[in-house]
């Protein structure tokens, strides 16, 4: 009876064990990898690209990479409402699967919701706990649905192409987390990556056509609007300033200063140091490289400490020339802080941030800033002389 009695206790007891009843099956979920937000006449604009996991490689698959066969291994849902959440319900509504956002890896805003401001479509983000705050964040040139449309031949999507060109470009990729940090703190603008579309190959082949998604500058804000954009040397000395570099090129004159000579400076380090005296503020930027030259186009043999010397000055001159352009810029035409001159006094003088607070947006565009560069050329790469040219050919030292 005892034996019973316990096998009766036993069953009863599995009757709570009747499985997952609020489990939700992965073929009722919609997984996007990456999402869009525009304004377009006031109203705002979601798009959120959606994974295809029948289409993402398997049997009768043309390889990996972007495509598998003529099929698109996303699908791409846009709708507009009055408000952001009431734009994402939209999108809900024309889906059969519940979208799901804690697998996002990139949030593309557009041009013109940059313009406007951006603080207003973070609340739903840190409101909503299924929102991924470690999704990288870019502004795009442009509606950001276009560029979510793009070819990718390289990736399985076009937000994952984005992904890994900030993780190439950036040492701390801007994040969701990491952009509202910024956007609370006093004394620093936000930079976010510019993001384009470009022609792949010249007008004249087959294939002109076809565009491709790429960083084409650094998108400048005064508190959280858009207000300017830098290309070129300048997005590429202010990314330097800003500590996050990663392997930056730079053309520099050759020791005879007669052609150009390519550097890669693979460690770089900045620290910025405020001296004030009354209202007179002077920002000394410190900057450390170490570099390995990778082309060298010109005659001169840079065998020799005279002849490095000569390179590691002239590299010093080019990198504080275009920081000082890019500087001016900043500080003049843009009014934008994104070095965060004004967090750094608050963190090392805290007294004398006090008095400049309230004054800082007029204050900024007259900090006087003294850059001093210590590049160190440590390698000229596998050969010693220039590749390919005879001895005779070649100026020494």
């Amino acid at each position: 009876m005892k034996r019973f009695f316990s096998a009766g206790l036993l069953l009863c007891s599995s009757l709570g064990l009747s499985g997952c009843w609020d489990r939700t099956e992965i073929n009722d979920v919609a997984f996007v990898v990456g999402s869009g937000v525009d304004k377009e006449k006031g109203m705002y604009r979601s798009t959120v690209q959606i994974a295809l996991p029948g289409n993402l490689g398997g049997a009768g698959s043309e390889g990996g990479g972007g495509g598998t066969g003529d099929s698109k291994t996303y699908y791409l849902e846009s709708k507009t409402g009055t408000t952001l959440r009431d734009s994402r319900q939209e999108v809900q509504a024309g889906n059969s699967r519940k979208i799901s956002f804690a697998h996002r890896r990139t949030l593309l805003l557009g041009e013109e919701l940059a313009k406007s401001g951006i603080e207003s479509v973070f609340d739903q983000f840190g409101r909503v706990p299924e929102n991924r705050l470690s999704s990288s964040v870019a502004v795009t040139e442009g509606p950001a649905y276009k560029i979510l449309d793009a070819d990718a031949p390289m990736e399985l999507f076009p937000s994952e192409m984005i992904h890994e060109q900030m993780n190439l470009s950036t040492k701390r990729p801007v994040t969701l987390k990491y952009l509202a940090i910024r956007l609370l703190s006093d004394g620093i603008d936000i930079a976010l990556p510019y993001i384009s579309l470009r022609e792949t190959v010249p007008e004249d082949l087959e294939d002109k056509e076809k565009k491709n998604i790429q960083i084409t500058g650094l998108a400048l804000f005064k508190e959280d609007k858009l207000v300017g954009v830098l290309k070129g040397q300048g997005a590429q000395a202010i990314n330097l300033a800003m500590n996050q570099a990663t392997a930056p090129e730079l053309l520099v004159p050759s020791p005879s200063g007669k052609s150009l000579i390519s550097i890669r400076f693979t460690e770089n380090l900045v620290t910025l140091k405020p001296v004030i005296r009354g209202n007179n503020i002077t920002m000394h930027m410190n900057i450390l490289a170490k570099g390995t030259v990778i082309e060298n186009n010109s005659n001169d043999s840079l065998v020799g400490e005279g002849s490095i010397r000569q390179l590691e000055q002239h590299a010093t001159k080019e990198i504080v020339k275009q920081i000082q352009s890019a500087m001016r810029l900043l500080q003049n035409r843009y009014h934008s802080d994104v070095l965060g001159f004004g967090q750094t006094i608050h963190q090392k003088k805290p007294a004398a941030w006090e008095h400049f607070k309230d004054r800082w947006e007029e204050i900024y565009p007259t900090v006087k800033v003294v850059i001093h560069a210590k590049l160190h050329v440590a390698n000229i790469g596998e050969v010693n002389k220039p590749f390919g040219k005879k001895d005779k050919e070649l100026k020494h030292e």
